[in-house]
C-alpha cells in the first residue's frame, strides 16, 4: 500500500483547503446553520464549478475520472471545516447511480447532478432509524399503468427541502419480479410531504412521508429487485467517505487543542508543560493517526478496485470511538470556554457524534467484521 499522495492529489487537497478556508470559516458555518436553507447556494455553485461533484465520474457524463482516494482526501477537507452542504448526499446519489443505473439513465441523470443544476438526496433510514434496504418498510405497489404507488416514511433525509430528487429503496410487491428496488422520486410529487427534524449536528434533516405517491416505471433505478445488491456495493464507499469527514474533524480538534495548551499559561508555565496534559494530547494524536491509517487503507483498497467490506467496517467502528474520544479530550483540555456556543469546539463534537451514528454505529460494523472472520 502506498499512502503518500501523488502530485495531483496534493494539488486537489491544497486547493480544497484554501477554498474552504476562505469560503467556509466557522463564522460562516454559524450563519448558514442558523438560516433556513442550511447551506450556501453560492458556495454550492462554486464547488460544482471546481468539479467536486463529478470528481470520480466518467468524462462521458461531464466528470473528471478521478480516483476514489482523491474523493476521500476531498471529504477529509470538508470535515476540517464542518462544511454545511448537501455535498455528501449528492455524491452518495452519484455513487448509487454509478452502481445501479443503466447507461441511458446515467446519460440523462448524471450531467445535471455533476454540474450542480440539480440537488439529489437519499432516504435510506426507516421509521426506527435503521438502514433497511435488505427488507424495506417503504412499499411500492404496482399500479395498473405499469408504474408504482409508494407508501411509507424515510427518516433523517438530509437537505430534502432543497433536493430536486430523492432516492429511496422500496419493496416492490410483485410475486413474479419484486423485492428491494431503487426509485428516483421528484420532491414535487403529489402525496410527498416533508417534516423538519431537530438534529444534534444542526444539519437540515427531514422526515419524508410518501402517501399514495405515484411513480412511473421510468423512476426505477437499474431494475426491479436489484436495490439491496446495489446499495450493498455502495455501502463500503459511503462508509469510508464518512470516516474521511470524521478524520478531518479529528485533525482540526488536535490542532486547536495543541495550540491552546501551548498558549494557555497556568502557574507561570504553559498548560502543555503538565505531564497529565501531555498524556492526553498523546492520546489524541494516537486516535488521529490510527484513524488515518485504517481509513486510508480502506480508501486505497476501494480505489484499487479491491474488496474492502471488512476494512471499511473496521475503519468506521474505530473512527466512531476515536472521534468521540478526541472531541471529549479537546473539550477537557480547552476548559469551560470550549463547552460554550461561542467556542468552535461544539461544532466538531457534534459532527463527531452525528457521524458516529451515520452509516452504521460501531456495533453494526463489528458484526460485519465478525462475519468476515467467519464467526
Amino acid at each position: 500500500m502506498e499512502f503518500s499522495l501523488n502530485e495531483e492529489t496534493v494539488i486537489l487537497r491544497d486547493s480544497a483547503r484554501r477554498f474552504l478556508k476562505e469560503r467556509c470559516p466557522i463564522s460562516t458555518v454559524r450563519e448558514v446553520l442558523s438560516g433556513d436553507a442550511g447551506y450556501s447556494s453560492q458556495a454550492w455553485r462554486d464547488m460544482a464549478d471546481l468539479g467536486w461533484l463529478g470528481l470520480i465520474h466518467d468524462e462521458a457524463y461531464g466528470g473528471f475520472g478521478g480516483s476514489f482516494f482523491d474523493l476521500f482526501v476531498l471529504f477529509k477537507e470538508t470535515g476540517r471545516v464542518v462544511l454545511p452542504s448537501p455535498f455528501f448526499s449528492v455524491v452518495l446519489c452519484g455513487l448509487i447511480l454509478g452502481e445501479a443505473a443503466g447507461p441511458d439513465q446515467k446519460a440523462a441523470w448524471l450531467p445535471p447532478l455533476i454540474e450542480g443544476r440539480e440537488i439529489w438526496t437519499a432516504g435510506l433510514l426507516d421509521e426506527r432509524g435503521g438502514y433497511d434496504f435488505e427488507a424495506p418498510s417503504l412499499v411500492a405497489s404496482p399500479a395498473g399503468d405499469g408504474g408504482y404507488v409508494l407508501n411509507g416514511t424515510r427518516l433523517m433525509v438530509p437537505y430534502a427541502h432543497a433536493a430536486d430528487r430523492i432516492v429511496v429503496c422500496a419493496h416492490v410487491r410483485d410475486p413474479a419480479s419484486g423485492g428491494p428496488t431503487l426509485f428516483r422520486a421528484d420532491r414535487s410529487l403529489e402525496g410527498l410531504s416533508l417534516e423538519p427534524l431537530d438534529t444534534l449536528s444542526l444539519e437540515k434533516t427531514w422526515a419524508v412521508h410518501f402517501d399514495q405517491v405515484r411513480l412511473s416505471s421510468e423512476s426505477v433505478i437499474g431494475g426491479v429487485g436489484r436495490g439491496a445488491e446495489a446499495l450493498a456495493g455502495v455501502w463500503p464507499r459511503a462508509t469510508v467517505l464518512k470516516c474521511a469527514q470524521m478524520l478531518g474533524g479529528m485533525e482540526r480538534v488536535v490542532e486547536m487543542t495543541v495550540t491552546h495548551v501551548k498558549e494557555r499559561r497556568q502557574f507561570g508555565r504553559p498548560l502543555g508543560a503538565l505531564q497529565a496534559v501531555q498524556h492526553l494530547c498523546a492520546d489524541m494524536a494516537t486516535c488521529l493517526e490510527t484513524s488515518k491509517l485504517i481509513s486510508q487503507q480502506a480508501a486505497w483498497m476501494i480505489s484499487e478496485g479491491r474488496p474492502a467490506i471488512m476494512e471499511a467496517a473496521m475503519a468506521k467502528a474505530w473512527c466512531n470511538e476515536a472521534g468521540g474520544k478526541c472531541a471529549a479530550i479537546g473539550h477537557q483540555l480547552q476548559g469551560g470556554i470550549a463547552f460554550t456556543e461561542e467556542h468552535d469546539m461544539h461544532f466538531y463534537s457534534k459532527q463527531a457524534r452525528a457521524a458516529e451514528l451515520t452509516w452504521g454505529a460501531s456495533w453494526l460494523h463489528r458484526r460485519a467484521v465478525a462475519r468476515g472472520m467467519g464467526i
